[in-house]
């Protein structure tokens, strides 16, 4: 295989598909990328996979003199950045790849193409034309929990995305956060679909706002693509929750209507206070005519004030929440939120066309720091004891 490419193209497309690649003992071809050079096209291919998801990019080659293809080592990205010239030449000779540039040479090794796990997914019979994708992904993924590999509760790790009459809806859930959200004029045609996070999270990432997609289903497969990238990835089968279905059913004995960064300014800036071994909590409550949030640590305290409108107060002890719940639903709205309060302590912010549910959780543990000057000679040492953050969820009050 021979051929010559613009360079930092060649480079974007790479650094685009090492998003999904990751080091594999077990399979080392998965912790590689798949460079295919096609003289009948005149195209190179680069693709990556982490089995569940496959991304690939195509671009024109400004020469090519034989065709094949290997799989090289992500350092790829990293020496196509070092060299300087405009083009950059390819050439392999058995396992062994050799990169040409100006008076730069690089030389690395590579495995069979053959072995490479490429799935072979034909293009979709029927597809939709998706435009503003980002923004759907953006104000709901964070509500969803990659990371959980309990099996009865996998679809935790998904967001639901449907697609009907124009409008495009998507929503998620963890357990202690639900997000729903709706734009219109989003898509010409209907479909369904549950995507894990993690891959909806690579798509945001290489896909520009507002570009437009072809988007289709292929078995169990989810495909998007545009001329230039291939990217498809697994549907969730099992059964998922309708957690949008408990926002319908929510009834609000208190409320407010503040503005959406005012809000998130006294949140975060309450927040510096914590350490790192603090239970991280902070009291929301409603007085009327404004929204009063309280921060307490076993070192100091801190309490701040946002002006309200509307308001119906809640009880003189407020509720408890986590602040990150807080600050990540906050930070994708803008603008006056409606904030509503249930007897529990569930609240709901709804703005730009976003819901978010957010469970409360207890009081604050707080944590005495220990005084060595004050403390009785003789005294035995008692062991530290630690809160885990697995511990601290489970204070958190569920809505399932």
């Amino acid at each position: 295989m021979k051929f010559t490419v613009n360079r930092l193209l060649m480079y974007q497309a790479v650094k685009t598909v090492l998003k999904i690649v990751r080091p594999n003992k077990e399979i080392p071809e998965l912790g590689g990328l798949l460079i295919e050079a096609d003289e009948s096209s005149g195209m190179l291919t680069i693709t990556g996979t982490d089995i569940r998801t496959h991304i690939q990019r195509r671009l024109r080659l400004e020469h090519i003199e034989e065709s094949g293809g290997m799989i090289l080592k992500p350092i790829l990205a990293e020496m196509l950045y070092l060299l300087t010239d405009e083009f950059v030449e390819l050439e392999s000779e058995k396992n062994l790849v050799t990169l040409r540039s100006g008076s730069c040479q690089y030389t690395i090794s590579s495995l069979a193409a053959k072995s490479f796990p490429k799935l072979q997914i034909p293009f979709p019979e029927d597809t939709i034309q998706v435009k503003g994708i980002n923004s759907l992904i953006r104000r709901t993924v964070f509500a969803a929990n990659g990371d959980n590999i309990d099996y009865n509760r996998a679809g935790f790790s998904y967001v639901k995305i449907s697609f009907r009459g124009g409008m495009a809806t998507a929503e998620a859930t963890d357990g202690s956060c639900i997000a729903v959200t709706a734009s219109p004029h989003c898509a010409d045609g209907d479909l369904d679909m549950i995507l894990h996070e993690k891959a909806l999270t690579v798509l945001d990432s290489v896909v520009n706002p507002n570009e437009e997609l072809y988007v289709g289903i292929v078995g169990k497969v989810a495909v998007f693509m545009k001329e230039d990238l291939f990217f498809s990835t697994m549907l969730f089968t099992g059964n998922y929750l309708e957690a949008s279905k408990l926002l319908s059913n929510f009834h609000g004995s208190y409320q407010a209507t503040i503005d959406a960064k005012q809000l998130y300014e006294l949140v975060s800036g309450l927040s510096v206070i914590f350490d790192t071994k603090d239970d991280k909590c902070i009291n929301l409550r409603i007085e009327p005519d404004k929204v009063c949030a309280q921060v307490i640590t076993g070192r100091c305290s801190s309490a701040s004030q946002v002006k309200a409108a509307g308001t119906i107060p809640t009880p003189a002890d407020g509720f408890h929440y986590r602040p990150k719940l807080l600050t990540d639903c906050l930070r994708r709205l803008a603008g006056p939120v409606q904030m509503e309060i249930d007897q529990q302590g569930f609240a709901v912010m709804n703005a730009n066309g976003s819901r978010y549910f957010i469970s409360p959780r207890g009081p604050a543990r707080i944590y005495q720091e220990e005084n060595p000057e004050k403390k009785p000679k003789g005294a035995s040492k008692k062991a530290k004891t630690k809160t885990t953050a697995k511990k601290r969820r489970k204070e958190d009050i569920k809505w399932y």
